[in-house]
């Protein structure tokens, strides 16, 4: 009986374990966003104009995107969310494969063991410093700041997910009242 009580008090020091998805997931929720935005884009406004802002949004940041969205005649909300969502379609696939690396060599694991004491401390509010380096050096390399800091995953794309749509808006309003200040002219 007394066996029992000790693993049950050992199972409670332990701090509980982290969920680890594949990269066939992020590879499966990749291809989900990209079919949602050509989706939403070919309904507003047909091929063209949607592939044109989803390859510019993909390679290159989600201002450029939102700026050609503008340009290819989309309306500001729209061109913000296509171009944004265009843009975060690659961040699953990042974030699960990042992860997998990490959890696969044992070098690195040791290497980011004092980055797991960091996120452990602040974790809850610092991964939210992600939403302002987003669009400033892009989601790509936040999300490898995130992942290599042992951030939770959920929290390092709504972080993420977050800037990126914020400096998308930006853009797009701020594009398009350009736009409407050269039509009164």
């Amino acid at each position: 009986m007394e066996n029992s009580s000790d693993t049950q008090q050992h199972m409670k020091r332990e701090k509980p374990r982290r969920r680890f998805y594949g990269v066939g997931w992020g590879i499966t929720t990749t291809v989900l966003l990209l079919f949602i935005v050509l989706c939403i884009g070919f309904a507003m406004h047909g091929i063209g104009s949607t592939l044109y802002v989803v390859l510019v949004s993909i390679p290159l940041e989600v201002v450029l995107g939102a700026t050609a969205s503008v340009t290819a005649g989309f309306d500001p909300i729209s061109g913000a969310l296509i171009a944004s969502i265009a843009h975060l379609a690659l961040a699953p696939t990042l974030i699960t494969g990042f992860d997998t690396i990490v959890r696969k060599w044992s070098w690195l694991r040791s290497k980011l063991e004092k980055a797991e004491k960091l996120s452990d401390k602040y974790g809850k509010y610092g991964v939210w410093i992600l939403a302002i380096l987003a669009p400033i050096v892009g989601v790509f390399v936040s999300i490898a700041v995130g992942v290599a800091l042992r951030f939770r995953p959920i929290l390092v794309m709504s972080s993420v997910s977050l800037g990126t749509l914020v400096a998308a808006f930006l853009a797009t309003m701020g594009g398009a009242g350009i736009v409407k200040l050269f039509e009164i002219w």
